[in-house]
């Protein structure tokens, strides 16, 4: 495994850091780690924030220092090391592709010298990471898109997308969990609710990864109507 680096961020918190690049396999590991970390249960350990290839660790400052944080953290991250990563699930996520759900599609397929069908079909092809959770409760920040279909994000972001929608930026895609200001090449939208203000635990974590599969706008309407009667199961599949 990768060499690491443990370095203070302030005075509440320390980063753990392994090479700069996105990676499926360090992203993992992190995730490993933070889980380690807070099963451990250490008194003045807050929680844990991962990201792409680094993940930060919260401590209260008031109870202990980065050195002593590092100093308790370091064997777990060795122990992390030397073991086999756990299973992960896929979920499978419906997708309507293109028209008012997907504006962006033609673009990003024109981009990719693709039909739209032909860009679905690639950009499908693939399972997602989900690297992390951030910019909006329950937004999933996943990798890696296909070359061919990584388009750069808009020059100017649109003011209002509608929740659900699926998109690109570069190598990166994810869902928009609430309606929201972005910039992302919007391809298509799913109809699953992806969050709940009255129940704000995702069903998907980082660690997981998505398979998007298409529907057409009549199975869209079904699974919309189904998933809000929470009567919607999404399938997932064990690695």
């Amino acid at each position: 495994m990768e060499k690491y680096q443990i370095t203070a961020v302030g005075d509440q918190a320390v980063a753990i850091s392994f090479a700069n690049r996105i990676d499926p396999q360090i992203n993992q590991r992190l995730h490993q780690i933070g889980r380690l970390i807070l099963q451990a249960d250490f008194p003045a350990v807050q929680t844990v924030v991962p990201a792409y290839r680094t993940l930060t660790v919260l401590f209260d400052g008031s109870r202990t220092t980065a050195d002593q944080v590092s100093a308790e953290i370091e064997p777990i991250i060795k122990q992390a090391l030397q073991v086999a990563l756990p299973p992960s699930r896929t979920w499978l996520i419906p997708v309507l592709y293109g028209g008012d759900m997907g504006p962006d599609l033609s673009t990003v397929a024109d981009f990719a010298h693709l039909s739209d069908q032909e860009a679905v079909n690639a950009y499908t092809s693939h399972d997602y990471l989900i690297y992390f959770l951030g910019f909006l409760p329950g937004f999933a920040y996943m990798a890696s898109v296909p070359d061919r279909l990584a388009m750069p994000r808009l020059e100017k972001p649109r003011l209002k997308i509608p929740a659900g929608s699926v998109g690109i930026a570069g190598h990166q895609t994810g869902f928009y969990p609430v309606e929201s200001p972005g910039g992302w090449r919007i391809i298509g939208r799913t109809p699953l609710k992806l969050y709940d203000p009255h129940n704000p635990q995702s069903f998907y974590s980082a660690g997981d990864s998505v398979r998007f599969f298409a529907i057409d706008r009549d199975q869209f309407a079904v699974i919309q109507q189904a998933d809000r009667q929470g009567t919607y199961q999404v399938r997932t599949v064990e690695k």
